[in-house]
């Protein structure tokens, strides 16, 4: 990515996982082969990623590097990021002061990623759970979630999602549903949690997060998601469940003229 000195390119998964001390996010968020580059410098590295929302980049610490390294690295970046054509960068939240000196910045959010390699013990309702198909319950998945949650990113009829998990009322409402889908990784990935808003509190996304998770370690031995990190109910609800949070994200698009 560049040609400065002081940095260097790491070309293979094991040798990234092994300056990282093993992180759960390397581990299981960044593919293996790499997609993209993987640039290093003394104590924070730059990952290339590639999403819905254009070419971007992770920029983190290793080795215990500091707000120093990860400005010294941000630095260092801005030619390959005009080079690459990069349109977003997300650093740990503590590290938000840094990106905002080093880039102008447009719009952005904050939202932590969150892994478990333990199958969590059973919950209230995980017994009504059922199987959704993607194709087949497309629109009432779709209008679930537009309504109740219309953030959620679960994209019922794409097939992105491996598996649906939701509940019916008796009379065969829709009122709680869930998506597994697969990070460029292959690690599992939770999405698209949604709650009927008149059913909330009852513990039913508790139930669909519990059964995808069982599933997902069952299967795979890991269980990732994402969360915006403005929602302590459910941070509560997923450390409940085990999972353990690796980075808190402060996300933001690079601006442009």
């Amino acid at each position: 990515m560049a040609s400065d000195t002081l940095l260097r390119n790491i070309t293979s998964h094991p040798d990234l996982l092994e300056l990282c001390g093993g992180d759960p996010f390397v581990r299981w968020g960044i593919p293996d082969p790499f997609t993209g580059a993987v640039l290093a410098g003394p104590g924070a590295v730059a990952v290339e990623r590639f999403g819905r929302r254009g070419r971007g980049l992770w920029v983190f610490p290793h080795s215990g590097g500091d707000s120093v390294a990860i400005r010294d690295l941000l630095e260092a970046l801005g030619g390959p990021v005009a080079e690459r054509g990069i349109t977003g960068i997300s650093v740990p939240q503590e590290y938000a002061d840094q990106l905002a000196a080093t880039f102008e910045l447009g719009s952005g959010g904050e939202w932590d990623w969150m892994w478990t390699d333990q199958a969590p013990p059973p919950v209230l309702f995980e017994d009504r759970l059922i199987t959704l198909d993607d194709t087949r319950d497309a629109a009432e998945l779709e209008a679930l979630s537009a309504v109740h949650s219309p953030t959620g990113e679960g994209d019922p009829g794409t097939g992105r999602t491996d598996l649906w998990l939701g509940i019916r009322t008796p009379e065969g409402q829709l009122v709680a549903a869930g998506a597994m889908q697969s990070l460029e990784s292959g690690a599992p990935h939770l999405a698209g949690i949604v709650t009927h808003t008149d059913h909330r509190g009852l513990g039913l996304a508790r139930a669909v997060t519990a059964g995808l998770t069982r599933h997902a370690v069952d299967e795979h031995g890991v269980c990732t998601l994402g969360m915006y990190s403005a929602n302590p109910p459910a941070r509560a609800i997923y450390y409940g469940l085990g999972y353990q949070t690796a980075y808190a994200w402060h996300s933001r698009r690079l601006a442009t003229d």
